[in-house]
């Protein structure tokens, strides 16, 4: 019976050791899930702010009439039938007629529509006037009978221009002048050699505040050509709600100081990243579902082949329209 326990207590220790590098990779993929888990849950918790910025924003691009600065009238139909719409030509007769024009205009060029044209407009045809301080604007689609007339409130966002006498002005240390040497030295020195002289690309500018006959003012130069605006300055941004939170959305690029732009593109880049961390995050999880898997990869292929399919689309549409 003793020879029996001797023999097999190696046995048991053997098993044990065998098991303990099994165990420590459960345990390492275990904290890992966990680390997964709480980082999908937390940096969503934390951005949730810009989660609903950028996901409210860009319907608030995609559709005008959601929460709107301006107020929308629609057209009825019977009077767009009573207009002169209905003589309104199509996309396809509309682009014959145009490579008619060019053709007479250069004294027959050798030009024809293709077999598939693909003639489409671009957007509504639109017509403006001002009535009262309010600007209306009347909103035609021309390839469907339907119309509609947007009235805008007077303009709020309208920085209030002083010295409007003064628009451009020199600077005697020619600061563009510095930049543009400065330019052509790091060129040749980065190997690429030119004759031709850098010209100013972009419209930096120099932003600051200043008094003028004791009234703060806030000050616009431009570097590339001089322009300057002087404007009246009360601390106000003087944007509508909607306008801001739109600004807040296209809001890219990183200023060379640190003040609110810099830190908000770090915010950019956060949610930029947390992004892609969700996405990774989100298919671990999945996976770690067994009873999800079949479901999860059918779903996943249809976003492929949805996400395959609208490149090509898009690819032919910028290829075509170049909008």
């Amino acid at each position: 019976m003793t020879e029996k326990s001797e023999r097999t207590e190696p046995d048991k220790t053997t098993d044990v050791l065998i098991a303990l590098p099994n165990s420590s990779r459960r345990s390492l993929k275990s904290r890992f899930m966990m680390l997964a888990r709480r980082v999908h849950l937390y940096a969503g918790l934390f951005l949730l702010p810009w989660v609903f910025l950028y996901g409210i924003t860009g319907a608030m691009y995609n559709h005008q009439t959601l929460f709107p600065h301006q107020e929308f009238r629609q057209i009825p139909r019977s009077v767009i039938e009573a207009s002169r719409m209905s003589e309104f030509p199509n996309p396809h007769a509309l682009a014959a007629d145009v490579v008619k024009a060019i053709q007479a205009s250069d004294g027959g060029a050798s030009i024809e529509l293709s077999a598939d044209p693909g003639a489409e407009f671009t957007s509504d045809l639109m017509f403006e006037v001002n009535v009262d301080g309010h600007k209306h604007v009347v909103h035609i689609n021309p390839a469907g009978q339907a119309a509609f007339v947007a009235i805008h409130p007077p303009e709020d966002f309208k920085p209030q221009r002083l010295l409007q006498n003064i628009n451009h002005i020199q600077i005697e240390s020619n600061p563009i002048g510095i930049a543009r040497e400065s330019a052509s030295l790091m060129l040749k020195e980065t190997g690429i050699m030119t004759s031709e002289e850098p010209l100013p690309f972009g419209w930096a500018k120099l932003n600051f505040l200043a008094s003028l006959d004791s009234q703060p003012v806030r000050v616009t130069y431009v570097l590339k050509d001089g322009h300057v605006d002087v404007t009246k300055y009360d601390g106000q941004h003087g944007m509508s709600l909607r306008g801001f939170f739109l600004r807040l959305h296209t809001s890219h690029g990183q200023s060379p100081h640190w003040n609110g732009r810099m830190l908000w593109s770090l915010f950019v880049d956060a949610m930029a990243i947390a992004m892609v961390t969700w996405g990774l995050t989100g298919i671990l999880m999945w996976w770690q579902i067994k009873r999800t898997r079949r479901l999860g990869a059918i779903i996943i292929l249809i976003s492929i082949s949805t996400a395959l399919t609208m490149l090509v689309i898009m690819t032919d549409f910028y290829a075509s329209t170049t909008l």
